[in-house]
């Protein structure tokens, strides 16, 4: 399979894995993840874009990354992207699950919140890309 082909099915599969909601069968969750379907898409393709944008930063730029839970990976960056796009999907799965029941307004907010930082991290990703090195 051709590199790039395989950039391509990474990515899609993160996406996918990142925009599908948690399903669950209690009542008061599902009542809550209504409220958090659209901040959870929302959050799923922010991380998304910040993945992608630091997969190309990592591949064609002169670049580094500064998470030192990843930073030992980005030799590989579609291992990287791999491993942190589970932690993503670990980490907005059991938000959604633990705080979303009972104290939805704030989980919404939190989600969000992540939204508008990964968005930030996109467009950190981009601009660094003008001012590196191409490799």
């Amino acid at each position: 399979m051709p590199h790039n082909r395989k950039v391509r099915v990474l990515a899609a599969a993160l996406l996918v894995a990142l925009v599908s909601p948690s399903l669950a069968s209690a009542q008061d969750l599902q009542k809550s993840q209504g409220r958090l379907y659209w901040p959870t898409i929302a959050a799923g393709t922010a991380a998304t874009a910040d993945w992608v944008t630091t997969y190309h930063a990592l591949k064609f730029f002169k670049v580094q990354e500064t998470n030192p839970v990843l930073k030992p990976m980005q030799t590989t960056p579609a291992k990287m992207i791999t491993v942190g796009g589970m932690i993503d999907m670990a980490g907005v799965a059991a938000w959604n699950m633990t705080l979303g029941p009972k104290h939805d307004r704030l989980a919404v907010a939190g989600l969000w919140t992540m939204t508008a930082f990964r968005l930030y991290l996109a467009v950190h990703n981009h601009m660094n890309e003008h001012r590196a090195e191409r490799r």
